[in-house]
């Protein structure tokens, strides 16, 4: 069998990592093996389209139906940001438009900035870590890896809504400068403020996050 050839006949990665995230882990390897070796009769039978549908609506059927049981606190966690996000748009709908609080420039200029002081403040592999913990609720946790996962996310936020207050000034400091009338200096402001709003994002992101890696200590503990 040539090298392309095996490479076609694995399914596709994005889902079997899907999979792999859900099933618990007695049974993650004999099922994701066995569904792998079904895929590759499919693909022989059917051609590669029909193989990757079929494994799709496996690695679906058997991922939700394990994952409350794995990855319930993942899970919840995903939803109170959904749920977040959607509260925080409606506010924007009813208040003045979304397009106005969106604004590229402002949040490049803070979470990005953030997240480098972070691993400065850190390190690049606890980040990474931290992350990596926060979306997966079914590995075994270590005590001290939790605790330091916690800093990093404490250090996120903080550092997104210094970065924020910091930007913000700027902006005033520069709008003070050119602003002629004061008509004009509501809506600048306004723009030099989006800063500090996503700054103050961030920080309420990091700050349930953090609080999830904290009662994940005190059950390690118990």
């Amino acid at each position: 069998m040539s090298k392309s050839l095996s490479s076609q006949l694995r399914p596709p990665r994005a889902i079997s990592g899907f999979l792999a995230w859900s099933l618990p882990t007695a049974i993650k390897e004999p099922v994701l093996g066995d569904l792998e070796e079904a895929f590759g009769d499919k693909y022989h039978q059917y051609g590669l389209l029909t193989a990757n549908l079929w494994y799709l609506r496996q690695a679906l059927f058997s991922g939700f139906s394990f994952m409350l049981q794995t990855q319930r606190s993942v899970v919840m966690f995903i939803l109170a940001i959904i749920f977040f996000l959607l509260m925080t748009l409606f506010a924007m709908y009813i208040s003045s438009g979304v397009s106005l609080f969106i604004d590229i420039p402002s949040f490049l200029i803070v979470f990005p900035p953030a997240l480098i002081l972070t691993c400065a403040a850190t390190s690049y592999n606890e980040v990474k870590r931290a992350f990596a913990m926060l979306m997966n609720g079914n590995r075994s946790y270590d005590n001290e890896h939790c605790k330091r996962s916690a800093l990093v996310f404490s250090t996120l936020g903080n550092t997104g809504l210094m970065l924020g207050i910091f930007m913000m000034l700027i902006g005033i400091i520069a709008i003070g400068n050119v602003i002629e009338s004061f008509s004009s200096l509501a809506p600048a402001l306004a723009v030099a403020m989006l800063s500090l709003f996503y700054g103050v994002a961030i920080k309420l992101v990091s700050y349930v996050a953090q609080q999830k890696m904290i009662s994940l200590v005190g059950e390690l503990e118990q």
